[in-house]
């Protein structure tokens, strides 16, 4: 017997199980009615059977131990099975307990009113063995089928929000953050969201000698799982090559090389890491096939050359660096793909001009400082976060003192 065949195997005893020993409540005004369904069940081989006599009755058991399916008669003096059904449907509780009330009479006009009452199925009354047991059973089946679902799928969300928290963890910290501001006097506005609950974006910052600072941002092919792992796994080879932090291409041509033969078939991740001196202004920077980083000043912005294979492609990508300054009132901005898919208002995309028009006209709106949120503001405006098609960073370096914009 293979493992799929000893899977299903296993599957169809515990269900078989789960069947004999479900708690059915039967519930019938007439001693007699009671007593001739529950020897029907326990024909057909349910052992857990519990009887009420009456609505109110009925009421309380559920409500003191939640049975697994009720058989309800309609017409009871008190309490009928119209106002048990809609008694318990107002119970979140009890909204997925099935009820298979039973009735002599079938009409159009009481078919109509039993399922508005909140009834699940219809058994003939008086009580047909084989159709009583068919759909007992019927019903009994999908209740833990949609239950072992619903675990299932709980417990996914618990393993997916716990991947989530760890994939949070590789973002810089806020405490490195502060540090890395206040050793070089600047502000560093950032702002990350998957698209799903995981996603393949990823970016970093570190402080380095000789009064450097750090700053990559990365986007892995793919959404969700496979992304993420993808990540994870980018993340931990970074690692491995802190020597060669100061060199751009060199650091991206050492990760490459870890990268390309770990990553499947037709999986990569665009890149974009400089390496600055706040002190000088030097920037040093390398790309890989990532958006185009904007410098903006007073005077507009400006598009660095991003270009290049992305990493985990190629055994040799030839990664250059290539040389830079920043004014001491420039700010560096990197981002995902994902903003220059931003809609425009006649429907159309975005595009790099779009996006470098919206953070021209934003940074003569107000404070610099915050010209990130309020490029975030306006996108969400024209997408809501709920429908991103792609994951979405942005971060930005802004000197503290920019002066007059």
């Amino acid at each position: 017997m293979d493992e799929k065949t000893s899977s299903q195997t296993q599957q169809i005893d515990e269900l078989a199980l789960a069947l004999e020993s479900a708690r059915v409540l039967v519930v019938d005004d007439m001693a007699l009615m009671r007593q001739m369904i529950g020897m029907c069940l326990a024909r057909g081989g349910h052992k857990n059977i519990i009887y009420a006599s009456d609505g109110d009755e009925a009421l309380q058991m559920i409500a003191d131990d939640p049975p697994d399916l009720v058989v309800l008669d309609l017409n009871m003096p008190r309490v009928s099975g119209y106002e048990v059904c809609r008694s318990l449907r107002k119970d979140p509780r009890f909204a997925d307990l099935p009820i298979l009330v039973q009735s002599a009479s079938e009409t159009p006009e009481e078919r109509v009113e039993v399922f508005a009452s909140g009834a699940t199925d219809f058994v003939s009354k008086p009580i047909n063995q084989p159709e009583l047991l068919a759909r007992v059973r019927m019903h009994l089946e999908n209740r833990f089928l949609i239950n072992s679902l619903k675990e299932f799928r709980e417990s996914m969300n618990s393993e997916l929000v716990m991947a989530r928290d760890m994939q949070q963890s590789l973002l810089p910290d806020e405490t490195v953050i502060k540090d890395i501001e206040k050793h070089n006097n600047v502000v560093i506005e950032h702002f990350y969201q998957a698209c799903f609950e995981l996603g393949g974006d990823l970016w970093g910052c570190w402080q380095l000698p000789d009064d450097q600072v750090g700053l990559y941002v990365l986007d892995i092919a793919g959404h969700g799982v496979g992304a993420a792992l993808n990540t994870f796994r980018t993340h931990a080879s970074m690692g491995r090559f802190q020597q060669a932090r100061v060199d751009p291409a060199l650091f991206m041509t050492e990760l490459n090389s870890v990268l390309t033969p770990a990553f499947p078939l037709g999986q990569f991740a665009t890149m974009f890491y400089a390496v600055i001196n706040y002190k000088t202004g030097h920037m040093t920077y390398a790309g890989g096939g990532a958006p185009k980083p904007m410098v903006i000043g007073p005077n507009g912005v400006r598009l660095l050359d991003s270009t290049g294979i992305p990493v985990g492609i190629v055994n040799k990508p030839d990664y250059v660096n290539i040389e830079d300054k920043l004014e001491p009132n420039e700010s560096l901005f990197c981002y995902s793909d994902v903003l220059v898919e931003a809609p425009e208002r006649d429907g159309s995309m975005l595009g790099e001009e779009g996006l470098v028009r919206w953070v021209e006209e934003l940074n003569q709106e107000g404070d610099r400082h915050t010209l990130i949120s309020r490029l975030l503001k306006r996108f969400f405006d024209a997408q809501p976060a709920a429908s991103l098609p792609d994951d979405l960073t942005a971060v930005v370096i802004h000197p503290r003192d920019l002066g007059a914009s």
